[in-house]
């Protein structure tokens, strides 16, 4: 499937708006374009429906940065549900985040112009639907410490295991974990994890025993940097 996006660029100078369509490598025919075109008006419509249900929303979701995020992301996960039209490919390519992101209203609209990030494995959008869809995320209580942890590879996020060990490791802790703490927790845990361990896969096929094994170990070590000395 290709997706169509709306990109700032500049010409001779000048900074505007392009439409253009991604995978940008693959030919462009007639049906495709048809498509993307279809499936962009399908987003708009539910975008505009995650636009209209923020202006209602509870001030205390949205003055809580990691509570909006998440209430986006499950917005996000309904659409990728629901939507016929979107394809594996537009999620596996990460396409559909910015093809989705455009729509939203300038308070949930982010990320968009990062170059680097959008339609990217770190796009926001993805981060937003991750942070709803896995399991034992709830004890990250700040957006930069889930950003370090997204960061740092597929493989410490996606394979849906590892968060809740450390979540309940975490939960022992007696102090409020700051932004620099999960930094360091993010950084901590994969030196633990094994260097062949480079995507999802590799976790889900480890034992139980061992990323508890890593959790605990993980926490020892922060525990331990965090004395005073």
């Amino acid at each position: 499937m290709t997706v169509k996006v709306r990109r700032k660029t500049e010409v001779m100078g000048k900074e505007c708006e392009a439409t253009v369509y991604l995978p940008e490598d693959v030919f462009l025919t007639k049906e495709r374009r048809d498509k993307a075109d279809k499936l962009e008006e399908v987003l708009k419509a539910e975008a505009e429906k995650i636009n209209r249900e923020y202006e209602t929303l509870d001030k205390k979701i949205k003055n809580n940065e990691m509570a909006k995020w998440r209430w986006l992301g499950e917005k996000l996960h309904n659409i990728l549900e629901s939507v016929a039209l979107i394809e594996d490919n537009d999620k596996n390519s990460h396409h559909i985040w910015p093809a989705i992101g455009q729509h939203l209203r300038k308070e949930l609209s982010r990320g968009i112009d990062d170059k680097k990030r959008s339609g990217t494995k770190n796009d926001h959008y993805r981060k937003c639907w991750a942070l709803h869809v896995i399991p034992g995320t709830e004890w990250i209580t700040s957006w930069v410490g889930w950003d370090a942890f997204t960061d740092r590879g597929d493989q410490l996020v996606y394979s849906k295991r590892l968060m809740p060990l450390l979540g309940e490791e975490f939960s022992r802790s007696k102090e409020q974990l700051k932004p620099d703490d999960f930094k360091e927790i993010a950084k901590l845990t994969v030196r633990y994890l094994p260097s062949q361990a480079k995507i999802p896969a590799d976790i889900d096929s480890m034992p139980e025993i061992k990323l508890i094994e890593i959790a605990e170990a993980v926490f020892r070590e922060f525990s331990k940097r965090k004395r005073p000395h």
